[in-house]
């Protein structure tokens, strides 16, 4: 990782490790992994996966697993999924209650974004959980979209040592001790 990776953490970049099959959905060639971002409240996963018809993206913040669940349809390039995910993932936290720590710690970098390639295994590996429990959500109990993100964002995570990924969120703003 050369002196790009540093130079985007540095001045504050978002960086949005994205799947291959999602990379392919947006028609983007992604650079190597780059390292954890030194804030985490910038660094997110995503991934696309299918619930019968329906496209979805799940995006998932890399340190604490605080995801929301998005539609794909539409999203046709890197410039549309980060706007996409930045509208999605504020108008959650505001209905989550969290609008403050969007405000604070993502609002100022939302149009200032990397793609690279998704590479942390515990990651992919919890959010190939939660989009099995999405998956589970939508179509055994036909639940809105934005309970499917709540559900989630309730669930304990083995990754998190059995803590949920909200309170998780809340630990990193020292808004909250787990």
């Amino acid at each position: 990782m050369g002196s790009h990776s540093k130079f985007i953490q540095r001045i504050g970049h978002m960086i949005f490790r994205i799947t291959q099959k999602l990379a392919k959905k947006i028609k983007v060639v992604l650079p190597a992994a780059m390292p954890p971002h030194d804030n985490p409240f910038l660094d997110w996963t995503a991934n696309l996966f299918m619930v019968s018809r329906w496209q979805c993206i799940l995006l998932t913040n890399s340190h604490c697993l605080y995801s929301v669940v998005m539609l794909g349809k539409g999203v046709s390039n890197e410039q549309v999924f980060v706007k996409q995910s930045m509208t999605v993932l504020r108008d959650y936290m505001a209905s989550d209650g969290l609008l403050r720590l969007y405000d604070a710690h993502i609002a100022p970098y939302a149009d200032q974004a990397t793609c690279c390639k998704a590479g942390n295994r515990r990651v992919l590996g919890s959010m190939n959980d939660l989009i099995f429990q999405a998956k589970c959500y939508f179509l055994e109990m036909c639940l809105p979209i934005e309970l499917v993100s709540m559900r989630l964002n309730e669930t304990p995570l083995s990754m998190l040592e059995h803590h949920n990924s909200k309170l998780s969120l809340q630990a990193l703003a020292g808004e909250r001790e787990i």
